[in-house]
Order: structure tokens, then sequence, then C-alpha cells
């Protein structure tokens, strides 16, 4: 009896030790199944004001909350969202404003003391989600869609018609398969293999694709076209899709002009006429027609911006193609000024380096007659820092290549040679965007080849611009295009957005228990 009693006792014991255990398991994992469901009701949340953002792009502008709202199909888990003020906010702010929105949820360009905002033109919400007595909170940054998010951005994947013989003027039509198709005229530009797009990319177009070109550098990378296609070449379509390719991306259209930009220059930084611009680390030598021809040495802008403006007393009389390009330069790098030059037309020729951020826009052409880089950059390293530059053309950003002799005037074979100005392997370091034309090379078909055109930033054009021809007897560049990162978080002042831009999440990320958001 005795043993049995013993048994029994010890028996009640480890049974009673087991409930225990088991009991604070059961505890631990209520705790993380609430753990778990109230961060997916914070997430809830984050989904449920990107629909109604989608819906309305200004959405954000009314400044609302939602309080204790249910998640759906759950009876136990809610969710409550707030916008969150900007840092850079009017002191004394303390909640969104629907008479300042702008003011009171977006981003600025400068923090307090004049330093660069990295968060600029972004705005955050807060999403807290609950279950039971657990709580979880995140924040979203949201970002305006933005051609600095790519690498290269085309609307038409086809040939600038300014460089198409017989500049046909139908080209500005997406391909299709079906009627209507495009003019037979426009030539359309394939990727090809050899080709390595070093970032995420985004066309209007269907992306012709001939042998294995690489898209992307990781999965990271977005490779945004509604189509890929050989359009019915019978060459082989295989890319090398290392990015994750979207057919379905929000469209993204050009400004009609940058003229919201001359808004915003100051007296000094507004230029009439031809003007060459030579940056030097916090100043530029600046010359042009106004100017006497003789050259200014002034600070950079302090709000990072300048303007060339075509003449308002005379008519800008260039027409520029690729081909006649040696006819409308001006008299540099020894060579003579050509006949159908116009010193009223509103022209930047930029050179130099640069050690803050800055935007220069033009009404007609920018033309890159030099390495243009931060200050102290490594040719061919990624940039770091703050320094960005913007430059934004209405017409064309051109790559400036002179040549000794006559081209064809309108493409074909051309025998003429590099002239003085040619560069070699040219260092760009820039977010470029030619709204109603192209990025292209002066001349791109003529002289021997001169190595790579190396672009660290983004590229943005209405046409495709050539910057070279391939083969043996290869002209102009080869492409080494590169995304600069800092892009996706910096922008160089004020650069244009696309229009009607749709709103993503930036960035995502849960609050600290013991911190603010």
């Amino acid at each position: 009896m005795i043993l049995v009693l013993a048994v029994l006792m010890l028996t009640t014991v480890m049974l009673s030790t087991a409930y225990i255990a088991v009991e604070g398991d059961i505890g631990l994992s209520h705790n993380d199944l609430q753990q778990k469901q109230a961060l997916s009701a914070a997430q809830a949340g984050i989904a449920a004001y990107n629909y109604n953002l989608n819906q309305n792009p200004n959405y954000w502008e009314l400044c609302l909350s939602a309080t204790g709202a249910a998640v759906p199909g759950s009876t136990t888990e809610t969710y409550s969202t707030s916008p969150v003020v900007a840092s850079t906010a009017p002191s004394g702010t303390t909640v969104c404003s629907t008479a300042n929105p702008v003011g009171t949820m977006i981003e600025a360009t400068t923090l307090t003391g004049g330093a660069t905002n990295p968060a600029a033109g972004t705005f955050r919400i807060t999403s807290t989600g609950t279950s039971g007595s657990v709580s979880r909170t995140i924040t979203a940054q949201y970002k305006r869609s933005s051609f600095l998010n790519f690498v290269y951005y085309t609307d038409y994947e086809v040939l600038d018609p300014s460089a198409t013989p017989g500049h046909p003027t139908d080209c500005a039509t997406h391909y299709s398969s079906t009627p209507p198709f495009r003019d037979s005229n426009c030539q359309a530009i394939e990727f090809v293999t050899g080709d390595n797009i070093k970032g995420p990319l985004h066309s209007e177009d269907t992306l012709l694709v001939c042998g294995s070109p690489i898209f992307g550098r990781t999965s990271a990378d977005q490779i945004q076209a509604p189509a890929i296609s050989n359009e019915g070449t019978g060459c082989p379509e295989s890319p090398t899709m290392t990015g994750t390719y979207n057919a379905t991306a929000p469209s993204l259209t050009l400004p009609p002009s940058d003229a919201q930009i001359l808004a915003l220059t100051q007296p000094t930084y507004h230029f009439t006429g031809a003007t060459t611009i030579v940056l030097k680390d916090t100043t530029m030598n600046v010359t042009n027609p106004v100017l006497g021809w003789v050259s200014h040495n002034i600070a950079l802008p302090a709000n990072g911006v300048m303007y060339v403006s075509n003449s308002t007393t005379s008519t800008c009389s260039e027409t520029y193609t690729p081909f006649t390009a040696n006819t409308i330069y001006p008299a540099m790098n020894g060579n003579a000024a050509g006949s159908n030059y116009d010193p009223n037309c509103g022209n930047a020729y930029i050179s130099g380096t640069y050690t803050t951020p800055l935007t220069i826009a033009t009404d007609n052409d920018i033309i890159i007659n030099g390495n243009v880089t931060p200050t102290g950059q490594t040719l061919g390293a990624a940039p770091s820092g703050t320094p960005v530059l913007g430059l934004i053309a209405y017409n064309f950003v051109r790559v400036y290549h002179p040549v000794s002799g006559t081209p064809p005037p309108d493409g074909g074979t051309c025998y003429a040679s590099n002239a003085n100005g040619s560069m070699t392997d040219p260092y760009i370091y820039a977010a470029i965007l030619a709204i109603h034309h192209s990025f292209i090379v002066d001349n791109y078909n003529c002289g021997n080849a001169l190595n790579s055109l190396h672009v660290f930033g983004a590229i943005a054009q209405l046409f495709r611009g050539p910057v070279g021809t391939s083969g043996s007897g290869g002209t102009g560049y080869l492409k080494d295009y590169n995304y600069d990162d800092r892009l996706a978080n910096i922008e160089p002042p004020y650069f244009l957005n696309p229009v009607s831009a749709a709103w993503y999440v930036q960035r995502q990320t849960e609050c600290d228990v013991a911190a603010s958001c």
C-alpha cells in the first residue's frame, strides 16, 4: 500500500509539473499568435490606405485618420492609421492640415539649417494593429513615382524622328501587333546580346529584344514594360531577366515642359541665349551673349536651380538633327561657329565638377562638352554623399561630338572624322531628362569609335536616341549606363515628376516599442 501511494504521489507531481509547463507554453503561444495578428492588422491598415491612395492620388491631402477599423474577415483584430507631420513642417505643427497639406505632410527639399533632406518629396503614415491586448505599429513612407526610379525610361522605343531618315512625323505611337501599326519608317531599336541594363527600367512601349540582353542587377530592380517581343523579326527572344519583370506597372507620362522650374529661378541664375557653364566645385564660370561673351565667376545658386531661356526678342532659328550638328556649333575647342548657329537659342553647354545639389534646365538643348562629376569623384566608381545633378532640356540632352568634314545630311555612311572637342570615355554623373526628344550624341554615325559613354544616374527621354553605331566600323560610343541608387532617396532640386504620378510605399518599418514613430 505504501508503495502504491508513493507511485500515485509521484505521478500526481509529474502530471502537475507537465500541466504547469503546458499552461506556460499555451500562454506563450497565444501571445505569439496575437503578436502576429497585430502586425498583420497593422499591415491591413497600410493596405487600406494604399487602396484609397490608388483611387485618388490626392487622398493624402485630406489628412484623414482611421480609428479602430475592423480588419476584414476578423472579429478580434483592428487597425488605426494616422498621417505623420513632416519633419520640415512649420514650427509648432502637430497635425496634418488640409489648409496646408504640402507644408505639413510633404518633406521639404532642405532641413533647418540648409542641409539637404534625404526624405525630400515623401510623406509618412503610421498604422497600429491590435489583437487582444497586443498592439504593433508600423510606419510607411510614401514617394511619388518618378523618372528617378529608373536608370532608363522611354515613352517610345523608336529612334528619335530627328535622327531617322525622312524624319517621319507619326512615330509617337506605341507598338501594336494589330492595326493601327506604327509607321514602318519609324525605326524600332533592339536590345541585343551584350546589352546590360544596370538598374531598374520603365518603358511605356514594347521592348524589342533580339538575343539575350540582361535586364537588371538583382531581383530588386523592376523591369517595367507592357510587353517584350521580337516584333516579328524572327530573331531569338531570350532576355536574361535578372530583375523582376512587371507588365502592369502604372503608366508614367512626361510633363509638357520644364517651365515650372523657370518660376523657381533667381534672377542671377536665369540666363538668355547660348550659355556656357563650367562648374568649378562651389562656383561656376558663365559665358553668353547677354554677358558680352565675358566669363563671369559666380557661386552656385542657393536653391540649386538654374535656367537658360531662348531670347525674348529674337526667334531661335536652329533646327537640330544629329547629322547637321556641325552647322550649329558655337566657336569652341578650336572649331569655328557653324553657319546655322544661333546665339539666341536657349542652349546650355555644360562641363565641370559640383559640390552641392543642382538642377539646370533649358528652353532648348543641353550639350555636355566635358566630364560632369561630383567634386573628387573617382571615375567609374559609384557616387556617394548628397551632391546630385539634374539636367532637364525641353528638347535634347546632347553629347558634344564635332567632326572634321561634312556628314551626310540625312544619315547613312559618314566619312567625316572626329574633330577637336570629341571626348573619349566621357563620364556623366547626372539625372537626365529630355522632355520632347532624346539623349543623343551629335554626329553619332561619324568618326572612329570613342570607347564608352559612362552615365551614373538616370536617363529619361521621349524617344530613344543613338549614341553610336556597332560593327567593325563602329562609331561613337558603347553604352555604360549605371543607376545611381541615391536617386531613390535624394533628388536634384525640384526635378520634374511624371504627369499624374502614382504614390507607392518606398519604405516600411516597425516602430520601436520604446520610441516614438
